[in-house]
């Protein structure tokens, strides 16, 4: 009724109402901040490369691409398993199953572009909400601080890698600043969803939720009002619940077998520690390792970071050191100035590092990224705290030179971490793991098969696949569940047990075998019926091989006759 009052003259201002509503969402989304956008485009561009110039897939992706494909194909949402009918949960992340479930309903096989596509387009999603934690929240005097943060965001090696490798790693760090930015700015339905994503991204994400419920308990202390906390807990709740209970209903338990696998195939430091001195030691080490890759490394060999930075500093990472120090000062400022309204970020971040180091058994190195992700937002932080001290015309040009110098340590590595993922991908991928599952998919439906790696060789051999710790193996972790031993002897004795058809092996893991007396079985009924390994020729083309443990495998075939358990 108010648009039919208007004289008729009036009429002509409607079609500029588009581009003035286009407007007021640039500004409000603060996409007319030119380093914003430059920042958002860097990481879109940088992961496009990435994913057409590497071709990279992470092994344990294809270990939930499988589950996906297999529903399709009417097996259900199970590793592929022919000794064993009931469906297994043989993945960890819930959104690592589901987006490609969606996509393979489309097209069969569409599941990991879409993964990667999805993760394309949260890299610069991460890079914006990390650039308004710290522009708005965290230091919003310091520009330089928010370029730096979701500057790491942008180019740091491993922010790209995992996602765009096919995981989910990429999704649940987009998430997770969601989350936080969502709370620090009193958004409660938008912290809610997020915060219930998050437990679909990673179960550890727990961690934050407990951090955003406790936030909202406190604030409804404060405020006298229930409103907010109940919403939180609704929303949560909803998105959250029903994966529990299909979960609950499917496979028999809302616990992940990966996890239970993990558990009880790698024990933890803190159970073998001979003392307590021991104890101590160990914690400092894994806590300074989780710390790494704010530093440049590489770590796409799935062997632990190898230093970019020349130099060290008491046989560690120096310059990882530096930033967990800045970050320490940060915090420090904080009880200092009695600020506590960014204890959500802080407990977050002390909260997941303890649990890395004291609850998870073993820690690869996506777990990190998320972690690597807020400590890059504290270290943003710690910077403006330092250089605020500083005289006004000299914190500034500081802040910015560190910033600058900060983030190039990271650019001028990326042609050569780019270089050696694809070389990774062909050499090793493509011609070994590869070519072991193709080999073994051509062996009679039913063939059985035991051997540490999963991903490449149970899913393009599609047989029966008896992995170590059992990640996709009830046998496995019903062996594991009866016998405590170390690991090395664990996997031996396993294999002894279940007796398949065809055993691989990494070289190192031979040795193990042929050296220990519960190895024996392997020299009496079995044969070694081929090698799979890297040439010499290719092997200089690869970025530290030394580092790298999937140069050779051999490949055992089951001579004898006798019974199998």
């Amino acid at each position: 009724m108010l648009s039919a009052s208007l004289p008729a003259t009036e009429s002509h201002a409607a079609p500029f109402s588009v581009p003035a509503k286009l407007s007021a969402l640039v500004r409000s989304l603060h996409l007319d901040d030119p380093l914003l956008v430059a920042l958002m485009a860097i990481a879109f561009v940088l992961r496009l490369v990435f994913w057409a110039y590497t071709r990279r897939i992470w092994e344990d992706a294809l270990i939930t691409l499988l589950h996906s494909e297999n529903f399709y194909h009417g097996l259900g949402i199970t590793h592929f398993k022919v000794d064993d009918p009931k469906p297994l949960h043989g993945f960890t992340s819930p959104l690592s199953l589901l987006v490609p479930l969606i996509a393979d309903g489309i097209h069969l096989g569409w599941g990991s572009p879409f993964q990667k596509l999805l993760s394309l387009i949260a890299g610069p999603v991460a890079v914006w909400f990390g650039y308004r934690i710290v522009r708005d929240y965290l230091a919003s005097s310091s520009l330089a601080a928010a370029v730096l943060a979701a500057g790491y965001l942008a180019i740091e090696h491993h922010q790209i890698l995992w996602g765009m490798a096919g995981m989910e790693t990429q999704l649940a760090i987009a998430l997770l600043l969601a989350s936080i930015y969502f709370l620090l700015s009193g958004n409660t339905k938008g912290c809610a969803i997020t915060s219930g994503l998050c437990l679909l991204a990673r179960p550890d994400f727990i961690l934050w939720v407990a951090i955003a419920f406790a936030a909202f308990v406190y604030a409804s202390y404060l405020g006298k009002e229930l409103k907010p906390l109940l919403l939180f807990i609704g929303i949560v709740t909803v998105t959250y619940a029903p994966w529990l209970v299909f979960t609950t209903l499917y496979y028999g338990s809302p616990i992940p077998n990966t996890v239970i696998a993990k558990r009880l195939g790698y024990p933890g430091f803190w159970e073998v520690a001979p003392s307590l001195r021991s104890l101590i030691v160990s914690s400092v080490q894994v806590f300074g390792s989780l710390c790494e890759p704010l530093e440049p490394v590489f770590g796409g060999n799935g062997t632990g970071f190898i230093p970019l930075v020349p130099g060290r500093w008491l046989g560690g990472f120096w310059m990882a050191m530096l930033c967990v120090t800045v970050i320490a000062v940060g915090l420090i400022a904080e009880v200092v100035r009695r600020r506590w309204r960014f204890w959500p970020v802080y407990s977050f971040a002390a909260l997941f590092a303890s649990f890395l180091v004291f609850a998870a058994p073993i820690r690869y190195e996506w777990y990190l990224a998320p972690l690597c992700a807020v400590l890059a937002l504290l270290l943003g932080k710690g910077l403006a705290d330092i250089t605020s001290l500083l005289p006004v015309k000299s914190g500034a040009p500081i802040a910015w030179l560190l910033a600058v110098t900060y983030l190039a340590s990271f650019a001028v590595v990326l042609p050569t971490t780019f270089r050696a993922e694809r070389n990774i991908q062909q050499i090793i991928e493509d011609k070994v793991r590869i070519a072991i599952g193709i080999y073994l998919s051509q062996k009679p439906f039913g063939t059985t098969i035991a051997g540490e790696p999963l991903g490449y060789i149970g899913y393009y051999s599609r047989q029966t696949y008896y992995d170590y710790p059992g990640l996709c193996s009830r046998k496995v972790v019903r062996w594991l569940q009866a016998h405590k031993y170390p690991r090395r002897i664990n996997m031996i004795r396993v294999f002894a047990y279940l007796k398949p058809d065809y055993i691989v092996l990494r070289k190192k893991e031979y040795d193990d075998f042929v050296t220990h007396a519960d190895g024996a079985f392997l020299e009496k009924e079995y044969h070694l019926e081929r090698e799979f390994a890297v040439s010499e020729k290719d092997g200089i083309k690869l970025f530290h091989p030394e580092r790298n443990a999937d140069l050779a495998f051999l490949l055992f075939a089951r001579s004898s006759k006798l019974p199998r358990n």
